[in-house]
């Protein structure tokens, strides 16, 4: 019988992204049957690529595909799969798979808990505290002011497990949830409300906070430009815990500067690491973090366990979860 190899290749410059040390030995013990290639470097996921069924991590490029003759399945951890979705690849037969779901519950607490900053000014109480400076008065009779979640209205574009997630915490809270997706479901829960991508200009006019969850695609991208910034209200916050080019960065940073809107929260930019110069580090009115709101404890055992399950319905020769619609790009 024909042993099934699979190709590793989870490498991150930075680190944060990479197998834990241990994960692949633990993966060798628990499928005997199977033989796993760990590549070091991007040279040794070129070289392997040719003798593998399956890819786990990010070895398949546009340059490389061909080679890959005998692959069948690619699985990433993360959710957005943009940059795997190249031409070749799309028209082939390889099945791709993401950690969709993995990443739900970090992502909507992360939501939850920077609106809940903006609201309660600890954004400004922290960069205060930074300066030893007691602004009690300017908290309270400045503008933006202190503002309550309950009651108010949350936008939520895209409505996979992650902005289902948001929709479940900001009802927790008391908020009003319209979400707007490709295929609004009949029955809307966990959102009060679901709308078609027709109505997101209307939505936007109606919402005291926006956060956008979709995929990035071509329909996505520069989503809210600057004609839809300026459907928001003065007093909105944007989040955004997608992926960078969602937003018109150069129309973001405008909008706020002008304070035509309220403030953003943003975990994710066209440029990563975000550059020193931008104007965006030094704004009062946002919330800058670096690409985390994803992480959260446990998360390599789960994502692993995801693998696994998956990889034993590939060897199985049973229908895969988390399928990607290649040509939708999620």
């Amino acid at each position: 019988m024909t042993r099934s190899r699979v190709l590793v290749y989870v490498r991150d410059p930075e680190g944060v992204w990479n197998l834990p040390d241990g994960a692949l030995g633990a993966l060798e013990r628990r499928h005997p049957g199977v033989d796993f290639v760990d590549a070091e470097d991007r040279a040794a996921a070129d070289a392997a690529l040719p003798a593998v069924d399956a890819v786990y991590g990010w070895a398949v490029t546009p340059k490389n595909f061909a080679s890959a003759r005998r692959l069948r399945w690619i699985h990433v951890s993360a959710a957005g799969v943009g940059t795997l979705l190249f031409p070749e690849l799309v028209a082939s037969d390889v099945i791709v798979t993401n950690g969709r779901g993995l990443h739900a519950a970090a992502m909507a607490e992360h939501a939850l808990g920077v609106l809940l900053a903006f609201a309660r000014q600890l954004h400004l109480a922290r960069d205060a505290q930074r300066d030893a400076r007691w602004t009690q008065r300017e908290l309270w009779t400045q503008p933006p002011g202190f503002r309550t979640l309950s009651g108010s209205t949350l936008g939520v574009v895209g409505f996979g497990r992650v902005g289902q997630a948001v929709a479940t915490l900001a009802r927790a809270v008391g908020m009003r949830v319209i979400a707007v997706r490709r295929h609004p479901a009949p029955a809307p829960a966990p959102a009060h409300e679901q709308w078609g991508e027709d109505r997101l200009d209307e939505m936007l006019g109606m919402c005291d906070a926006v956060v956008l969850t979709p995929a990035l695609t071509d329909a996505t991208r520069h989503l809210l430009n600057a004609p839809r910034l300026a459907r928001l209200r003065r007093e909105a916050l944007v989040v955004n815990l997608g992926r960078g080019a969602l937003i018109d960065e150069p129309a973001l940073v405008e909008a706020l500067a002008a304070k035509r809107i309220a403030g953003a929260a943003l975990d994710v930019f066209e440029d990563e690491p975000l550059p020193a110069a931008s104007p965006l580090w030094k704004m009062a009115n946002v919330i800058v973090t670096p690409h985390v709101s994803g992480l959260g404890p446990h998360y390599w055992e789960r994502a692993l366990a995801q693998f696994e399950s998956h990889l034993d319905a590939f060897l199985g020769g049973r229908p895969l979860e988390n399928v990607v619609d290649k040509r939708a790009g999620y």
